[in-house]
């Protein structure tokens, strides 16, 4: 199945050449997750700190939940300051 991955800040270091500005699609197996999607692009856990699932926080407990064709990730890492 399809879905688009997108991520935004210094997580657009780990997209591919191919990716389209912050924007990939990707052909995934249908049980994939979240989480499988930023795992594939070698993402650390720790550094996606906010994923939306077609523009909805997706809450750490359903970030393993399977996608549907056509779903839209969006990532973000943790906001800093000073």
């Amino acid at each position: 199945m399809k879905v688009t991955l997108k991520l935004f800040s210094s997580l657009m270091e780990y997209l591919p050449k191919e990716a389209d500005s912050n924007t990939i699609t990707l052909v995934v197996p249908e049980s994939s997750s979240p989480y499988d999607l930023i795992d594939r692009l070698r993402v650390p856990r720790k550094e996606a700190q906010v994923i939306m699932k077609n523009g909805e926080f997706c809450p750490i407990e359903q970030r393993s939940y399977s996608l549907s064709e056509g779903d839209t990730i969006s990532v973000w890492p943790s906001i800093q300051g000073g």
